[in-house]
């Protein structure tokens, strides 16, 4: 109990800026983004370097992992007209990880947290319907893609936004001695 008390009593801006920051992320719900999803970008961020490379960096690995885990979406049906679906789905699961495996000794994808993450968000999401269902298909894949990698992406900026506002001095400077005021 007194670590918990002491934890309370040491609250700082840092906290009171993350906790505020994921309140106001949670407005995406309104557009229906899958909030979880930019939680996830925004641990990318901290976990691949904090600074404005882990945002280039992890969208284009995102990116290219959303890609390859709507790929899979597409492969798996299209297998399916002559295998059971699981089956399906296990073969166009090996084939596009071992695409992302290739892919992750390229220089421009470089992070495989944010690999795989990607894959799963977007793989998962979209069967779970983790966007704005859509009556076509193909709309389905943009859809998903551009909700669910969006929303992973839009996490990294999220990340750095809290970062830069946790550096804001909330306390008024002080002025040199002799200086006017």
């Amino acid at each position: 109990m007194e670590q918990v008390i002491r934890a309370i009593k040491d609250i700082n801006q840092t906290d009171v800026v993350v906790a505020a920051v994921s309140a106001v992320a949670c407005l995406g719900a309104l557009l229906e983004l899958p909030v979880w999803a930019v939680f996830i970008g925004w641990a990318w961020y901290l976990a691949i370097g904090a600074n404005g490379k882990a945002i280039k960096e992890g969208a284009v690995t995102a990116a290219a992992s959303g890609i390859m885990a709507l790929t899979a979406v597409v492969l798996t049906d299209v297998i399916s007209g002559f295998m059971t679906g699981l089956a399906a789905n296990m073969l166009a699961v090996f084939i596009m990880i071992l695409v992302l495996m290739v892919s992750l000794k390229l220089s421009y994808i470089k992070h495989s947290l944010v690999g795989f993450n990607t894959f799963s968000c977007v793989f998962a999401g979209y069967y779970l319907g983790a966007f704005p269902v859509q009556n076509d298909y193909w709309l389905n894949i943009g859809y998903s893609f551009v909700y669910i990698c969006g929303s992973n992406i839009l996490g990294l900026v999220v990340g750095w936004l809290a970062q830069k506002l946790c550096n804001v001095s909330l306390h008024r400077k002080e002025s040199p001695k002799g200086a006017a005021a």
